[in-house]
């Protein structure tokens, strides 16, 4: 993609420190940088390399939070990961967003930057969204919480999680009149455009990252699915029948949508290719332990918290909103389940409880 010439006259400011979410900096750097724009990254020294919690973007300061001030920039970017944290304990940051918020500069942050908001006291009274483990503190800060890809309140704009990401920078491109040559910008609420690409082009998933976690989902939901069958089928006690139909019910809705979406890309997964010796060691030890009821419950709680951890770990790892959407809606479909089970089991066995046992190995790790 070709920048757009005549830019230049706008500067923009990447707050940075260790630890940064690489493509909460890379998404929005690189659409930056493609416009023509003049980017500036700022961190605490000149002397360090700055390196992404993912392992993935490296990046040195072009300039500190000590010398520069807010009226430097046109728009300050705050990206995730545990950098805001330790940005917050620095109050050459904390004052440059604060003085860029009075003097109502464009501010966007995404997941936990809006940490580095709430130590300036900025956050009272506004409307915003971020990663949903510092939802409480936002709120405790003083914002309205809105669980949305992107939230635009006056000079604010702020974001969830990596999924947000092309959304984000859209709108962030949208705020300063800024465009890429033969690229269209799509309105937000566009569900038919491909994001993803968006995300790709500037540093984010790509189609086969996003079609390898496709298939893990459906291969773990496909085998687990005929593996709850058979625990409902020997399970004797009605609520834990119910419990255990239940989750199939979920884990085949669960498995419409993820090969609904692996299918706008083209693709499908072949069951019986992917898991048949998983199935005949199913088979085995079905046979060995058809009478343990307490044993299948601690299999079927072990598998479900494989779900729950795996489906987190890749909603909050792809840049694809639509694909993202379907991780969050699986993992806490399971939490729910996940939840019930370990109600039933500690209720049935009380102190005596063991820990689960899961049949499958994680899939994220």
């Amino acid at each position: 993609m070709a920048p757009t010439n005549g830019n230049r006259s706008i500067h923009i400011a990447f707050l940075i420190e260790q630890g940064f979410e690489d493509s909460e900096f890379q998404i929005p750097y690189l659409a930056l940088r493609e416009t023509g724009a003049r980017v500036t990254v700022v961190g605490s020294r000149m002397n360090s390399e700055y390196h992404g919690k993912q392992g993935k973007v490296t990046v040195k300061p072009e300039a500190t939070a000590t010398e520069v001030r807010s009226e430097d920039f046109d728009l300050i970017v705050i990206p995730g990961g545990h950098a805001p944290d330790v940005m917050r304990t620095n109050p050459n940051m904390v004052r440059l967003i604060m003085d860029a918020m009075g003097q109502e500069k464009l501010i966007a942050a995404v997941c936990h930057g809006p940490q580095l908001l709430i130590e300036a006291d900025q956050l009272r009274g506004r409307r915003a969204t971020g990663f949903r483990a510092i939802r409480k503190d936002m709120q405790n800060a003083g914002a309205t919480y809105i669980d949305e890809a992107v939230v635009v309140d006056g000079n604010l704009i702020t974001s969830r999680q990596p999924g947000d990401l092309p959304m984000f920078t859209t709108v962030i491109l949208s705020q300063l009149g800024l465009s890429l040559k033969d690229t269209h910008l799509p309105d937000l609420g566009d569900r038919q455009f491909a994001w993803w690409k968006l995300g790709e082009n500037w540093g984010g998933s790509s189609r086969g990252d996003i079609i390898r976690a496709l298939e893990t989902a459906i291969i773990g939901e496909r085998y687990t699915l005929s593996e709850f069958r058979q625990y409902a089928e020997r399970a004797r006690d009605p609520e834990l029948t119910l419990v255990l139909q239940e989750v199939c019910v979920t884990k085949e809705r669960n498995l419409h949508r993820l090969e609904s979406r692996l299918a706008d890309f083209g693709e499908r997964v072949t069951w019986q290719s992917t898991a048949s010796e998983a199935y005949a060691t199913l088979q085995n030890w079905l046979q060995a332990n058809d009478n343990d009821q307490m044993s299948i419950v601690r299999r079927a709680l072990g598998d479900l918290q494989t779900g729950v951890v795996d489906a987190f770990q890749i909603s909050i790892s792809l840049t694809d909103p639509i694909t993202a959407e379907i991780f969050d809606e699986v993992e806490m479909n399971l939490a729910l389940h996940e939840e019930r089970l370990g109600d039933y089991y500690r209720a049935r066995q009380g102190a005596n409880v063991q820990p689960p046992t899961p049949t499958t190995m994680a899939g994220v790790s």
